[in-house]
């Protein structure tokens, strides 16, 4: 197999190397690239980052030109991807609508949702958040009970969803909804596209136990919503549901490996500054196999990733594949995590609040918050299963 470019997709990743170099802003170099942060200010100067990057042609580059993007080729999207992680650009906001909501519409909605919804979604005008799962129906997703009922031109929303990430930065809620309660399971589901400032709505955020609150609950009561927000027929939400899942649980066939390479070095670089016994714990020969093993599983990610691409430039899609992809990447930032965490010795226990937390408390942090990798994106159980009966074949029990 021939895993090199091509002259033209090495000529665009020199393009975006320069444009990136000239760009990356000096707020974000000289703040240490915190993830941690989640002040309005911050996320003010993230927003700012990403119109910056719409402005230069540089956001869902392979989306139609009509909407809004650039009309790339699957292959210069994941370069643009890989070069922006191992620059450690800034990230950009407003991931859930222009990678979910964004795919979602372009397969399945009308003509005047694309044209009311997309360029301000791409240009993060309008912030997106995710109306999925709630306390009866998380892994079980097609058990959704928020109900959506239908009064002449509008559906009327009760119920309560969990886990909505950036519900209270969002402007805009995909939402899954439960339109004929009388229908088989799957069959009964709509998809639905809810303005967060309705009458009715109402935000809770969730403290998380790595500190932040990026999470909330959201209630609905009695929420009008127009029936031409319905995205397909309104017993199709699975189906719809089902197009955003694969994006998102195939997202990043390159950049996610290039991150992850970027944690790697940062490994390399702890393990040489920790000592255990007088000695660096880089010449340590069982932490030295532990970081051999990670700097192995980093390059079968990349691979895989590169299979993924192959799929997309074959024109095959996001298939149930994906499932792989986010079993193996979840459950090694999880290994990752740990390994950095337990190079930082028995002070890496300590929160960033502490003066004697190593690295700022960075790597305990990255252990707390990888916990939830394996659970979001559909949990690593249910991807099993569908790795068995959609890839392998395996019979149901």
């Amino acid at each position: 197999m021939d895993f090199r470019f091509t002259a033209e997709e090495e000529a665009y990743r020199e393009e975006v190397r320069g444009w990136l170099a000239a760009n990356i802003p000096a707020w974000w170099r000289e703040s240490g690239r915190d993830p941690r942060d989640n002040s309005d200010g911050h996320f003010d100067r993230l927003r700012d980052w990403h119109r910056t990057l719409y402005d230069a042609g540089y956001m869902a580059s392979t989306w139609p030109a009509e909407y809004g993007g650039q009309g790339r080729t699957p292959v210069e999207n994941a370069i643009l991807q890989e070069e922006m992680a191992r620059m450690q650009a800034p990230p950009t906001v407003n991931g859930l609508g222009i990678g979910l909501a964004g795919p979602a519409i372009i397969h399945h909605g009308t003509d005047e949702q694309k044209k009311r919804f997309l360029r301000p979604m791409l240009r993060a005008d309008e912030m997106w958040c995710q109306g999925y799962s709630e306390p009866g129906a998380g892994s079980d997703l097609a058990n959704v009970q928020t109900r959506a009922e239908r009064k002449g031109d509008f559906y009327v929303v009760n119920g309560q969803k969990i886990w909505t990430s950036g519900a209270h930065l969002a402007d805009w809620n995909f939402c899954l909804v439960r339109t004929d309660p009388s229908a088989p399971k799957h069959g009964g589901i709509g998809f639905l596209l809810i303005d967060m400032r309705s009458k009715g709505i109402e935000t809770q955020p969730l403290l998380q136990m790595n500190g932040n609150a990026g999470f909330s609950q959201v209630f609905y009561t009695d929420v009008q919503v127009p029936v031409d927000n319905m995205v397909g027929q309104p017993t199709e939400g699975w189906k719809v549901a089902n197009t955003v899942l694969g994006y998102e649980r195939g997202a990043g066939t390159l950049s996610r490996s290039a991150s992850f390479k970027v944690r790697l070095e940062q490994l390399f670089e702890l393990a040489q500054r920790s000592e255990r016994g007088g000695q660096p714990l880089s010449q340590d020969p069982i932490e030295r196999q532990r970081l051999a093993q990670l700097a192995i599983e980093v390059e079968v990610l990349r691979l895989a990733g590169l299979r993924v691409l192959t799929s997309l430039v074959q024109g095959r899609g996001h298939g149930p594949e994906s499932s792989i992809s986010k079993v193996y990447y979840s459950e090694l930032d999880q290994r990752m995590a740990a390994v950095g965490n337990a190079l930082t010795g028995p002070y890496g226990q300590l929160a960033r609040k502490s003066s004697q937390a190593p690295v700022q408390g960075e790597w305990a942090h990255r252990e707390v918050t990888s916990r939830a990798v394996s659970i979001f994106s559909g949990t690593n159980q249910i991807q099993r299963n569908i790795i068995a009966e959609r890839v392998l074949g395996l019979p149901r029990r």
